[in-house]
């Protein structure tokens, strides 16, 4: 009875990853089809004659790359501004009782319930006032808005984790508070840093409803906006859009298989021991 069970939770997961890696297979399976076989009937799993004409488009004759290097510098600065800001702020939540903090804790989780819509037109305001519209590090703070709620949240189940007397036993070494939470804190729990990090960068790669309201100009416009350039009122660009998002899912892959297992154990430890 065991073994059935077992039997069928293997095939469970292996019918599971099949759905969930197909459309995968199949957007970098048409992306390197010619644009007169996209539409064919039957479809083909595999293309008839492989092509690279849609990458050189996209690569050489779009401003493709400059989107990609827009999400790039936008996404690490989101992302370092994230990990900046929720370390210190869950390490407050996971080390100190004060009055308030649990309304502070709803309020914080709250946040993650807003719809981002809700929130465009008094974001637009504050950030015309600052001048701040159209440039990487004003998309980035809206990106920041979206991850920190959710990274603070992950960051104090790490902390959580960490004994107190080892920052106890530091100070008394003459370390002082700010001290101890860099020296002692952060590379304890290094694999949870890892973990958020990687969730901010995902959240801020993949954004689209700030980024396209906020840009005004290829100048800030990220990779996200610039598969939606090659749908037009009277055209849709599908090879360039399959080759664009292929691209744009490939840092993401790799950046995931260069710290799989640190992102894991993170991901692992913060979730079994909160």
């Amino acid at each position: 009875m065991k073994k059935l069970k077992k039997d069928m939770l293997y095939v469970i997961l292996t019918a599971l990853g099949i759905v969930m890696i197909f459309p995968f297979f199949w957007m970098i399976s048409c992306a390197f089809r010619r644009p007169n076989e996209l539409l064919t009937s039957p479809p083909r799993l595999l293309p008839a004659s492989p092509t690279v004409s849609s990458f050189i488009h996209v690569l050489f004759e779009t401003e493709v790359p400059r989107y990609f290097m827009n999400s790039v510098i936008i996404a690490t600065m989101a992302t370092v501004l994230c990990i900046c800001v929720a370390i210190p702020a869950a390490y407050s939540f996971a080390r100190h009782n004060y009055r308030g903090k649990n309304l502070v804790m709803v309020c914080i989780l709250l946040c993650n319930m807003i719809p981002q819509a809700s929130t465009l037109v008094p974001l637009y305001r504050a950030m015309d006032r600052l001048q701040i519209i159209d440039t990487h590090f004003g998309i980035a703070f809206t990106h920041l808005l979206c991850m920190l709620p959710f990274s603070i949240i992950m960051l104090k189940g790490f902390i959580r984790t960490i004994p107190p007397t080892l920052e106890e036993a530091a100070m008394i070494d003459g370390c002082t508070k700010l001290q101890a939470i860099f020296k002692i804190i952060v590379p304890v729990c290094s694999s949870g840093i890892f973990a958020t990090a990687m969730y901010a960068f995902m959240i801020s790669w993949e954004e689209f409803l700030y980024a396209m309201t906020f840009s005004t100009s290829s100048r800030a416009r990220t990779i996200s906006i610039g598969l939606k350039m090659f749908s037009t009122e009277f055209k849709v660009d599908w090879s360039s859009i399959l080759a664009a998002a292929t691209l744009m899912t490939l840092p993401i892959l790799i950046l995931f298989f260069m710290i799989q297992d640190t992102f894991i154990k993170g991901a692992t430890n913060g979730a079994l021991k909160e």
